[in-house]
Parts: C-alpha cells; sequence; structure tokens
C-alpha cells in the first residue's frame, strides 16, 4: 500500500467516526500497527509475489497523520478539543466547483485554499455547480484532493444544446458552453408536440433544462425542451451569457418593493439623527449611460485647510439585512455589466432610484467628512449618516472641459488640483499604476457593435477614483482600529519567484534593468524604462499576470497594488454586496451596537463574494469577445498587422492591431510536427521557417474563421519579421 492508499483509509476510518471524537494516539497506533508497505523489486517478474513485505516505518506514518490531520483541522472537518479530536458530522466540504478544459475539478474553500477534484471524480458536476466533497488524500503542492459525493445545487437552470442526431423516438445533442468532458443530452420525443419535433433538425440548438428527479448516467443526461434558441427577439448573444452564468436581470416576484418614493421627514424614520447637507454644493461625475450613482462629491477651501465630502447612497436604509432582498442582493453579490446591459444587483426601483443620487432630489447618504492640505494630506475624517441633494450631475467628459481650461476660479478645477497632489503623494509611497488601455464597444441606436475602441483615462476619471479611495481607506482604517468584523479587500504582495520570468523578458528584448525585489521602486522603475509599443504592453501583461488576485476577507492585511495598509470596498454599495456590509459595520460602531457579523460569516461572505466578483469578470470577459468578433465580421476586413503575445505548444496568440482583439494561429503555421518547439516562455522555433519566434514580434495574418461558440478568432500566417535582432 503507498502513501496515497494509506491516506484514504485514514480518510474513511474518519469519514466513518464523523460526530464522534478519537485522540490523535489512537489514529496512530490504528495505523503504525496494521498497515504495511509492498515494496516492489524490479527483479520480480510481473504476476508474481514480492519477496517481503516491510512494514511502513513509524515515523513515516506518524507524519502522515500529522500532516492531513493539519489540513483537515483546518477545513474544520477535525476540530481539536484538550486531547480529543472532534470528527465533523458530516464530514464533507462544501463549495461551488470549476471544471478546467481537462475535465478536472477545483473548489475554492473559505480558508482560501483550493481543493483538486480528478476527473473521474467529479461525479458529472458542472462548472458552477455547488457540490459536496469527501477529501480522500493529499496531492500534489500539498493540497487536499477529493471527489464529489453529492451535487447540492445545479449552477445553471437552463443549456444550450445542438442537435446531433434524430430518432423516431429520441433527439439527442451535445452541450454548449460546459467546459471538460462532453456531455450529452437526451431529450424524449413523446414529451414534446409533434409539429416542434417535425420542426428540429439535426445542427438546430435547442435550450432544454435538466429533467427533475432524473440521475445523469456517463455524461447522458435527461432535459426537457423549452425552445429553440432562435426563437426570441432578445440579443442571443446577451441570452447566451446569461444561461452560462445563470444570471437573471429581473428580480423574484416574492421580493416587495413597495417603497414609498418620497424622500422627506414624514417617510425617513431616522431623519432627525442624520446630518443636513441639503444646502451643500454637490455633485456627481459618472459615465453618459450611467443610471446608479452610487456617489457624490463636495469640496470647500477654507484657506489653509481643505474640506472634502464623499457622499456614498445609503443602500443600508433601505435593505434590511435578512431580508429577502437582502439574501437575493447577497446571492447576486454584484451587478454585471454585460456590453450595454446591466443585470442588477438591486431591482430598479432602489438601483436607478430611490438609492440613485440623482441631482434635485433628497437623497439619504452615508458621508465621509476629510480635511486635508493642498499637498495630499489627509488629517482627519469622520462618518455619519446624511441627507443630500445634488446640485449638478456631470459627466466625465463635461468635467474634464472644465479642468483643461484651468480656469482658477472653477470649482471642478480646484478640486483637480488636489486629487493631482493625491495622487502624486500615493505614486511616491507606492503605488503601482500599469499603462495598460482599456477597450469599449461603441454602438448603434439598435444596440449593435459599430466599432471598438481604446478609452482614454480622463483628469476627471482620476480625479473620482482618487477621492473614493480616500473614503475606502479611511474607513477600513477606522474599523481597524475598532477591531470591528468586517470585510477587507485584501491584495498581497506578488510572489518573488515571478521576477525571474518577467527579468527574462527585460534581457531578452535588450533592457538593461533587472527587478531585484517586489518592493514598490524597483518594479516602477522598470515600468517606467518600458517604451509605449508592443514589447512594453506584453511587459505591463506579464506584470499584472504576476499579481496575486484581489479578494474579499476578514483579515486586515491591506492592498499591496495601491500601497495602502488599509483598504475595502464602502463607495458602491449600489452594485456591490461587500459595500453593503462595509455600511453595515461602519453604522453599528458609529451607535456602538451590537455589531451585525461574526468573524465566521466575514469568512463565509468574503469567499462567496470574491466568487461572484471572479464569476462576473469571466460573464462580462465573454459577451466583450462575442461582440468584438461581431463587430470583426461586419467590417469585412480579412487581413491585420499584429504582434504575438502568447506561446502554446498547440497555438500561438496574436493580438490584432484592430482595439487589441487577440486571435490564434495553429500550430500547422510554425510545424508539420504534434506541436511546436517551446525554446522558453518568450520564444518558440518554427521548423516550417527555420526561424525563432519572438513574443512580440511582429506578424501579418489573414481571418480563417471566426467560431462564435469556441469565442475565438482563428488566423493564418502571411508574413512576418524575416531576421531577429535578439539572440539567445
Amino acid at each position: 500500500m503507498d502513501t496515497y492508499r494509506l491516506q484514504k483509509k485514514i480518510i474513511e476510518y474518519l469519514d466513518n467516526r464523523a460526530g464522534k471524537t478519537v485522540t490523535r494516539q489512537e489514529i496512530k497506533n490504528k495505523f503504525i500497527e496494521s498497515q504495511e508497505l509492498r515494496k516492489s523489486d524490479p527483479k520480480v517478474k510481473k504476476g508474481k509475489a514480492p519477496k517481503r513485505r516491510e512494514k511502513i516505518p513509524r515515523r513515516e506514518i506518524e507524519m502522515i497523520i500529522d500532516q492531513l490531520l493539519h489540513l483537515l483541522m483546518q477545513e474544520g472537518l477535525v476540530v481539536q478539543d484538550n486531547k480529543f479530536l472532534l470528527i465533523a458530522s458530516p464530514f464533507r466540504l462544501t463549495g461551488r466547483i470549476s471544471i478546467s478544459r481537462r475535465g478536472d475539478g477545483f473548489v475554492t474553500l473559505p480558508t482560501k485554499s483550493e481543493i483538486f477534484i480528478p476527473g473521474p471524480l467529479t461525479n458529472t458536476a458542472i462548472s458552477g455547480d455547488k457540490v459536496q466533497i469527501l477529501p480522500i488524500a493529499i496531492g500534489k503542492r500539498d493540497r487536499l484532493e477529493g471527489e464529489v459525493t453529492e451535487i447540492l445545487k445545479r449552477g445553471r437552470i437552463l443549456y444550450r444544446m445542438r442537435v446531433r442526431e434524430k430518432t423516431n423516438k429520441f433527439i439527442f445533442g451535445n452541450f454548449l458552453d460546459m467546459l471538460g468532458e462532453e456531455k450529452e443530452g437526451i431529450l424524449h420525443t413523446k414529451s414534446i408536440l409533434k409539429d416542434t419535433v417535425e420542426s428540429i433538425q439535426v445542427g438546430d440548438i435547442l435550450i432544454v433544462k435538466f429533467k427533475d428527479g432524473a440521475p445523469p448516467h456517463d455524461n447522458l443526461y435527461d432535459v426537457s425542451f423549452i425552445r429553440f434558441e432562435s426563437d426570441t427577439k432578445e440579443d442571443p448573444d446577451l441570452q447566451r451569457i446569461l444561461m452560462k452564468y445563470n444570471y437573471d436581470p429581473v428580480h423574484p416576484d416574492f421580493i416587495p418593493l413597495d417603497y414609498n418614493e418620497e424622500v422627506s421627514q414624514k417617510t425617513v424614520h431616522d431623519w432627525n439623527s442624520r446630518t443636513d447637507l441639503r444646502d451643500l454644493y454637490a455633485v456627481t461625475i459618472d459615465g453618459i449611460t450611467a443610471k446608479d450613482f452610487d456617489d457624490a462629491i463636495s469640496f470647500v477651501d477654507e484657506g489653509k485647510l481643505l474640506r472634502i465630502w464623499v457622499h456614498i447612497a445609503d443602500v443600508s436604509h433601505y435593505v434590511e439585512k435578512n431580508s429577502p432582498l437582502d439574501k437575493e442582493a447577497y446571492e447576486r453579490a454584484t451587478s454585471v455589466y454585460l456590453a450595454n446591459r446591466v443585470v442588477p444587483m438591486l431591482p430598479p426601483i432602489l438601483s436607478e432610484n430611490l438609492c440613485s443620487l440623482v441631482s434635485n432630489t433628497n437623497r439619504l447618504a452615508f458621508t465621509v467628512e476629510m480635511e486635508a492640505n493642498r499637498s495630499g494630506d489627509i488629517y482627519n475624517a469622520k462618518f455619519y449618516k446624511s441627507i443630500i441633494n445634488v446640485n449638478k450631475r456631470y459627466t466625465y467628459e463635461m468635467a474634464e472641459e472644465e479642468i483643461l481650461a484651468k480656469d482658477p476660479k472653477n470649482w471642478i478645477y480646484n478640486i483637480s488640483l488636489f486629487t493631482e497632489a493625491l495622487r502624486k503623494k500615493r505614486m511616491e509611497t507606492g503605488r503601482i499604476d500599469l499603462n495598460i488601455k482599456e477597450t469599449a464597444i461603441t454602438w448603434t441606436d439598435d444596440k449593435k457593435p459599430m466599432g471598438i475602441e481604446n478609452r482614454t483615462r480622463l483628469t476627471s476619471h482620476i480625479l473620482i477614483e482618487e477621492l473614493m479611495l480616500s473614503a475606502n481607506q479611511k474607513v477600513d482604517e477606522f474599523l481597524r482600529k475598532k477591531k470591528a468584523p468586517t470585510l477587507h479587500r485584501i491584495h498581497e504582495a506578488m510572489d518573488e519567484e515571478k521576477l525571474e520570468t518577467l527579468n527574462h523578458f527585460l534581457q531578452l528584448n535588450g533592457y538593461n534593468v533587472q527587478i531585484k525585489d517586489t518592493s514598490y521602486p524597483e518594479i516602477m522603475n522598470a515600468v517606467s524604462k518600458i517604451e509605449d509599443n508592443s514589447v512594453g504592453k506584453i511587459f505591463n501583461y506579464l506584470l499584472l499576470r504576476s499579481f496575486m488576485q484581489a479578494f474579499y476577507g476578514g483579515e486586515a492585511l491591506g492592498h499591496w497594488g495601491l500601497g495602502f495598509k488599509d483598504y475595502c470596498h464602502f463607495t458602491s454599495p449600489i452594485r456591490r454586496y461587500p459595500d453593503l456590509i462595509v455600511h453595515r459595520v461602519l453604522q453599528s460602531v458609529l451607535l456602538e451596537e451590537r455589531l451585525p457579523y461574526s468573524d465566521g460569516d466575514i469568512s463565509l461572505m468574503g469567499l462567496h463574494c470574491s466568487e461572484e466578483e471572479r464569476r462576473a469578470a469571466d460573464a462580462e470577459r465573454d459577451i466583450i469577445k462575442i461582440k468584438s468578433f461581431r463587430y470583426l465580421e461586419n467590417t469585412g476586413i480579412k487581413e491585420f498587422k499584429g504582434f504575438i503575445v502568447g506561446i502554446r505548444p498547440s497555438q500561438i496568440f496574436v493580438e490584432l492591431d484592430l482595439s487589441n482583439l487577440e486571435g490564434v494561429l495553429d500550430k500547422s503555421e510554425f510545424t508539420d510536427e504534434f506541436e511546436i518547439l517551446i525554446k522558453n516562455d518568450f520564444s518558440f522555433y518554427s521548423k516550417k521557417y527555420s526561424k525563432i519566434f519572438f513574443i512580440g514580434d511582429p506578424v501579418t495574418v489573414s481571418l480563417d474563421r471566426i467560431d462564435f461558440e469556441e469565442i475565438k478568432v482563428y488566423l493564418k500566417l502571411k508574413d512576418f519579421k524575416k531576421q531577429s535582432s535578439i539572440e539567445i
């Protein structure tokens, strides 16, 4: 028996004692006495018994048990109670599973650790499903491995299925938008109207749902027919993404929305306890199409002192903790922006009306009032519930126009001078700012893509960003000092092992600079030396990928990328649930009331909100790609300039000059062999052309095809740089 099988036996032993207690020594005694390890002898022919059996070394068994118990205790499956160990009942972990292209599963646990599920043990789970997991052993990288024992809740309601075969009794199809091993659906023709059955043809895409109480067998699922994909006036691309990620733009009917739309002393129960700021000049600055105005700002120059107010929509006044609306908002966790549509966290009566800080109307706010000097030092901050009445709604372009005019008497311009000083100070003390441009799709009146453009970052954008960062920082600092359990926005320092890759890239591209450590001066020194070209763009991409992913959690670990010791999300409660959590905690602390959440609550909510944030980002990325490819298809352009941005054994990735669209070149463009010969992270050798290609090399490509199901653009190589100036 090898160590992996031994661990499985130990897990089985603990599972059989779920809900009971056992001592560590009892576990060790059992397996030290009973387990033996068979050592294979290379001289023994296959099929013959080995010449000897040796006991597993006692010390090795003890180490295995200690390591396994340590991981299980971290996840709460085993709890230390004096000399006894209490085994959790049920002895299971739960979480949302993600399935890789290879079919393996990954589940992030509340401790932020990840459990690996080998493909054969995913038990018909699909990405997004909530699953129950039995740990089985410790695998690679010293992390737990497990198997799915039960699917608690499917991650989707509706599925897309392409018809593969049609018989008199059954219609078979392959599910689309699923990673991993191919899964098939079977539709019983007797459950469908005869006219509909006759209309269904091989190749059609149907919208189906899984049949209740019909467990799948060997990746074959019983499904019910809902409609043809083409049977809708809605945007099919949008509908596809809504189904894939299980988003519903409409809130459930059972949620009461009978709010009084008047905001006055008659309708607001805590009106008299709020600070009345309706006479204070306030504006909002947002995008031209924005409807949910989370924040407004006020500013007064008091001579030596500058006073700044950041007013944030008081969502917590309208969304009562544990109410049906609160539970729905928590499940959604974030608003999702799908191209030119939104799936709101809160229903429109709140997100676009009562909570939104629209102009010339009384609105309830949570205000952060700060005192600062002209050099960007913030001396003091206080927090309170308020009543405001926004005087003017600015777009970013309107505000930018006033800033560029540089009128010393202009209110917006004077705020921009302060936020410029604030930004400069933060850049000097440790913020990493990458030069990565954001792309946006422009739309026709009938909501079809008409272009892709790089968004220019305006001074007015920076003005709002800096003030929101200040409010978030001050709120988190206050709550940390009060030791209140709350959600922090955490960004951990990058892994120093990533520096080797970055330095290799700099060296290959002729830059006489090396990043010695992960300190801000070292990284920003390298960023400042890089030119604004394809190589510079790739370096910024590589640097961004080297960073750890920001997440929500209960520990005040700070935000490395921003250079902040304290940071949370407070300024967007209309569209982010973590901000609503922070509002509730802050108000409880200010009123010296019982805190709304325990440390355990915060840990679980942080995991959920982080998962939903990543899911929303995936959905937004998918729809942007699809709509970008629709635009590309409509242009009729067949030939492009671009440069190599990524290397895989089977594909080479190229960024097109057409507004950062990415396409792929198949390996057959470079070699007749099974895969491309990759020399290192940044180059590969093409036998076809007897040439080394590098990331950043310019290429000319032609359009082969657009695969909307894979969400990929396939290209053909037409021309490339014949001589490389870089030698390895």
